[in-house]
């Protein structure tokens, strides 16, 4: 059954996860199922959703970015990035989040934001 739901989650997360993710799945399968409830099934992969999974994913990037969680600020970029969000959506998001949080937000995710680019061989554009 872990094995299942860890094999859903990666198809909700679009394969772009982290070891934890696969970690928690196995050691302690019922706090994931719970995980994935919460974070894919009502989040991300919610079909009645009034948010699109790119508008989510932009409002990730802002977050993550702005919380000073570079782990976070890649996945939520790449999972934004193909989803068909523009890399100058991407940007305007971390550049939204730079307001209330400041200057290093800029930094940090502008460096991501680069580097996922550069990894999935795209230009920015």
């Amino acid at each position: 059954m872990a094995t299942d739901l860890l094999q859903e989650f990666q198809k909700d997360t679009m394969g772009v996860n982290h070891r934890g993710y696969e970690l928690v799945s196995k050691f302690d399968p019922e706090y994931f199922k719970a995980l994935k409830g919460f974070y894919a099934d009502a989040t991300f992969a919610r079909e009645d959703a009034a948010l699109s999974r790119k508008i989510k994913e932009l409002i990730m990037v802002a977050v993550t970015t702005a919380k000073g969680s570079a782990r976070g600020t890649r996945v939520h970029i790449k999972r934004a990035l193909l989803c068909g969000a523009t890399p100058k959506e991407v940007l305007e998001a971390i550049e939204t989040a730079t307001i209330p949080s400041g200057l290093p937000t800029l930094w940090a995710g502008i460096e991501a934001l680069a580097d996922e680019l550069e990894a999935m061989g795209k230009e920015f554009s």
